[in-house]
């Protein structure tokens, strides 16, 4: 029922926005995930066979009354061209009625980086663009993100942008701690890699969830199949770097008895709202590097293996590692410029697995 929502006073002026929009009440998706926007924590809404996805995050935005005026507060990703055209269009649509103060500007067309330019002297409030563009214009300093409080990634069901994830994880390395990270997605399990960006306490939100509802506030829901997949990743990741738990383990085998420890573990699982999830490992800071090395999957090698590799040549922590892909014959690590420059002089030509390998900075694209 609308009038059990919290921010009540924020709901009528959605649904005031809506009807002078020209439609007739909010939809089932728009229900749950308004809410959950003005929460204020991050949010991860899937929206398979859901209705109105772009204008769900589009309205909280321009109804809110921007404190900073002077600078942009938004930035909404994408992969494509038609994406930010797609946003842009129902921007226009919804607007048309409403009059809104904010505006929207988009960015990516087929022109020059450079024709943006004027643009960012006009401080928009909302920005659109697919990530490369806006990586352009961070590496051009056209773009500083410190101030940018939300950030909206609409994942496209199929991305068209090679090194989306990527991208990402780049841009999210320049914000700042407060921003209200918000993840639209077609399936909720497709972007495991994405969902290290979000903050705790996060909002998971399904549709067409049989077992869940049409909706999962907060992480308290319990979806068996996948706490369990989410049971053995976290095993993996302890068979990887037990090192990292010794101490812990010594304080748990000293002070749980062994026959209370199998609930102490239960115990914690159901603490943490049913939702147990991989072991984040943090977003490296600094001035973001990226590596190449000329070992990938046909050798076995798997991203648990780069990560031991590096945590023992650089003698550092996993939590001083950024993001690694690995691909067939060569693989890609993120480490922060003064790492990068310590790995490329110390490991490059060093011997592994039998054969030598190759680690230097990663070519940027042309």
């Amino acid at each position: 029922m609308l009038q059990e929502f919290r921010h009540q006073d924020k709901m009528n002026k959605v649904i005031s926005s809506l009807q002078t929009s020209g439609f007739k009440k909010p939809t089932s998706f728009q229900k749950q995930v308004f809410p959950a926007i003005f929460s204020g924590r991050d949010l991860l809404a899937e929206t398979y066979k859901a209705d109105g996805i772009v204008i769900t995050y589009l309205l909280p935005l321009l109804i809110r009354q921007f404190q900073k005026r002077n600078s942009p507060s938004v930035l909404i990703l994408t992969d494509s061209l038609s994406s930010v055209n797609r946003i842009e269009n129902n921007y226009l649509l919804i607007n048309k009625s409403n009059n809104f103060k904010t505006t929207l500007t988009a960015l990516g067309s087929d022109k020059s980086p450079g024709n943006d330019v004027p643009v960012f002297s006009k401080q928009p409030p909302i920005i659109v663009g697919i990530t490369s563009r806006i990586i352009d214009h961070i590496r051009r300093n056209n773009l500083i993100l410190d101030n940018i409080d939300t950030l909206i990634i609409d994942v496209p069901e199929e991305t068209s942008q090679t090194g989306f994830e990527q991208n990402i994880f780049f841009i999210v390395s320049k914000l700042n701690k407060k921003t209200q990270i918000q993840i639209f997605v077609n399936k909720i399990g497709k972007t495991e890699e994405l969902e290290k960006i979000l903050n705790r306490p996060k909002i998971l939100l399904y549709t067409d969830r049989e077992k869940l509802g049409t909706i999962t506030q907060g992480d308290s829901a319990v979806d068996k199949e996948k706490l369990e997949l989410q049971i053995k990743t976290i095993i993996e990741e302890i068979k990887a770097n037990p090192d990292d738990l010794a101490e812990y383990r010594k304080i748990f085998k000293k002070n749980v008895p062994i026959f209370l420890r199998s609930y102490f573990a239960a115990k914690l699982l159901k603490d943490s709202d049913g939702s147990f999830s991989k072991p984040k490992r943090r977003i490296a800071t600094g001035n973001m590097k990226t590596l190449f090395i000329s070992i990938g999957r046909r050798r076995k090698v798997h991203p648990r293996d780069l990560m031991k590799l590096f945590q023992k040549s650089l003698d550092i922590k996993s939590t001083e590692i950024g993001p690694i892909k690995v691909l067939d014959n060569y693989s890609f690590i993120d480490l922060n410029e003064k790492l990068s420059a310590k790995a490329v002089d110390q490991m490059n030509g060093m011997e592994y697995r039998g054969r030598k390998i190759s680690v230097d900075f990663a070519k940027k694209k042309t």
